[in-house]
């Protein structure tokens, strides 16, 4: 079975544009990723038998993560951001994962409007962002960029 490869000696480059466009495969919204903290390299499946794995999101269930969220870490997340200037759209905090495994990582997610923010430019504000996870002595969980639009439902009354 092909499939994304792992090497832990090889650090993380920003992503290319294959790996961009197929990085979440089976996503429904089909998100494109802009960035992402890690040392899991990716590579498009080739050979007769190869496909590209599903991915699903999952809630994170009990982490370290939960407890240090809201007081500790989305205001130096947004600081971040704002020094920046990315034009964010949401932050979640979820679990990405083959749907074919049982575990799958926690990740900070990044919602970002489509074009606005580089490859390149995601990658050191990912890694930023990353850094700021560990300095919380969370080393667990990476940070993830995707370009996504969010549309706010707004309920009329007369």
């Amino acid at each position: 079975m092909a499939s994304p490869t792992s090497t832990a000696a090889t650090p993380l480059l920003p992503a290319s544009e294959l790996e961009a466009k197929h990085y979440y495969h089976g996503l429904p919204s089909r998100p494109v990723l802009v960035a992402r903290t890690g040392k899991d390299t990716w590579k498009l499946p080739t050979g007769p038998w190869a496909y590209l794995r599903d991915k699903e999101l999952r809630p994170v269930g009990d982490h370290l993560l939960k407890e240090v969220w809201d007081n500790h870490l989305i205001a130096p997340i947004l600081n971040i951001l704002k020094s920046k200037e990315v034009k964010w759209t949401s932050i979640d905090v979820v679990r990405i994962g083959f749907a074919d495994e049982s575990v799958a990582p926690v990740v900070v997610w990044i919602g970002v409007k489509p074009d606005t923010l580089s490859r390149e430019d995601g990658f050191a504000v990912a890694n930023e962002c990353k850094q700021l996870l560990v300095a919380k002595k969370i080393h667990d969980v990476e940070v993830e960029i995707r370009e996504s639009i969010v549309t706010r439902l707004v309920k009329i009354t007369s």
